[in-house]
């Protein structure tokens, strides 16, 4: 008699994932056998998917969750103004909770008549922020830099360099941007990176040394045809990224010298992401247009383009040239104007944990040296406070993204980022404390010792 062949028992997560293949574009979310899992409720930092397994989110859901899951003051918000208007109409008759989101992004800006134009997600905004350049300086070409990602809409997508995210559209946004490397930045801390040369890290990586790099950009602007140069303060899905100390207020000075505007995407570094309000803070550097989104909204999709040059728009004339149904969404705003608000309170409290945070760095790399992984794996701590990054430079493409997906087997939910996929991310809510890094990183020692 035949033996019957065994069939391990597909899992709560397993099912709900089949059914979301069936009905959803492929392309959309990755599913392999043991990725990803179905995420069931949350609070704080702890996840709990729809298998009952419990994780820590170092990702705070791609920056969006700042105060943690379930924040109580945001969920007051959010019952309370649902109770009284959950949709209005943003751009005819808008809502009291509109207005006040507007006048405190006008108070916590760096602007001296800061306006804004809402919207409900961060590539919307960029197109926003790029719109607004074309108005004031009559240009429509730009200027980024390699690793930058600023959305995916047709705007922004002409900023990327990331042929994955550009394949197929090539010929809609050609000749509407020009792209300039990285710089090179010595790192805040290393191990196993002192035979790494200039020439390893430019023919690897693609950064090249600062002077070339302004040398490139002033090139790219010289023709007086660059509407705006768009940057983040500091890379998020380039890999945790900073620039070199004074790079920014060069490339400030060079965009005015040739009549660009300078436009800061703080979507994912902004309020209080790097230890500070925003992360041009650090650098004492003003743009003319910043661009937020993910924590402004609290949980919520809204978003914000931010400057005192939009008066360039002019004034409606009862039809406005840029807007959506969902302009001023009113129960968004609401949530937004709480979430903004308890950031801005708590944020002193958020900034003294970072001394513990680096502290888990400390013993982290202590230990890392000590068991002599450096040998085989360099690594480099990249970024600054609430979004860091273990860069492992001389690893083959996509190393980051098999220790963050060995760390989800043991209860961390962490993401790869860097064009190679070779930077393990920690982006956690600002509530993250310094006992919670020290788990993710002994997990990733023991991970390293597999």
């Amino acid at each position: 008699m035949m033996a019957r062949k065994k069939t391990r028992k597909m899992t709560e997560s397993q099912r709900w994932l089949a059914r979301l293949q069936k009905v959803e574009s492929p392309d959309v979310t990755y599913v392999s056998e043991t990725f990803p899992i179905m995420m069931k409720k949350a609070r704080g930092m702890k996840i709990t998917d729809v298998d009952g397994n419990s994780y820590l989110d170092f990702t705070a859901c791609f920056g969006v969750m700042a105060l943690g899951h379930g924040y109580p003051r945001l969920q007051r918000a959010m019952r309370a103004q649902a109770a009284k208007l959950v949709h209005g109409m943003g751009d005819v008759h808008p809502s009291a909770s509109k207005v006040l989101l507007l006048e405190l992004l006008a108070r916590i800006t760096p602007f001296d008549s800061a306006k804004s134009v809402l919207s409900l997600s961060g590539g919307e905004a960029m197109e926003s922020a790029l719109k607004t350049a074309m108005v004031v300086t009559g240009r429509h070409q730009f200027v980024s830099f390699s690793g930058g990602y600023h959305g995916l809409h047709f705007g922004p997508l002409a900023l990327s360099d990331r042929t994955t995210f550009t394949r197929g559209f090539e010929p809609w946004i050609q000749d509407k941007n020009v792209v300039i490397p990285f710089p090179f930045t010595q790192p805040s801390r290393s191990l196993g990176c002192e035979e790494l040369t200039e020439e390893f890290y430019r023919d690897t990586h693609g950064l090249q040394h600062w002077d070339t790099v302004l040398e490139k950009l002033e090139d790219a602007l010289r023709a007086r045809r660059i509407a705006a140069v768009v940057m983040e303060p500091l890379q998020g899905r380039g890999g945790e990224r900073t620039w070199p100390s004074g790079f920014l207020s060069h490339v400030k000075k060079l965009a005015h010298q040739y009549g660009s505007l300078l436009v800061f995407d703080e979507i994912y570094t902004g309020l209080g992401r790097t230890g500070s309000l925003f992360a041009l803070d650090h650098e004492g550097v003003i743009p003319d247009l910043l661009v937020l989104g993910k924590a402004l909204g609290g949980g919520l999709p809204l978003s914000a383009c931010v400057g005192d040059c939009l008066d360039a728009w002019g004034r409606s004339g009862g039809e406005a040239r840029h807007t959506s149904t969902f302009l001023g969404h009113p129960l968004a705003c609401a949530v937004g104007h709480a979430s903004v608000n308890e950031i801005v309170r708590r944020l002193p409290e958020f900034k003294s944990e970072l001394i513990e945070v680096e502290r888990s760095f400390s013993k982290f790399f202590d230990e890392y040296e000590q068991r002599e992984f450096h040998k085989e794996n360099p690594v480099q701590l990249r970024g600054r406070g609430y979004m860091c990054g273990l860069w492992f430079p001389a690893s083959a493409p996509g190393f980051a993204a098999k220790i963050s997906e060995q760390l989800l087997h043991l209860g961390f939910i962490t993401l790869p980022s860097g064009p190679r996929g070779d930077v393990l991310s920690f982006t956690p809510p600002l509530i993250a404390r310094g006992k919670e890094f020290d788990l993710v990183l002994k997990a990733v020692l023991q991970v390293l010792a597999k």
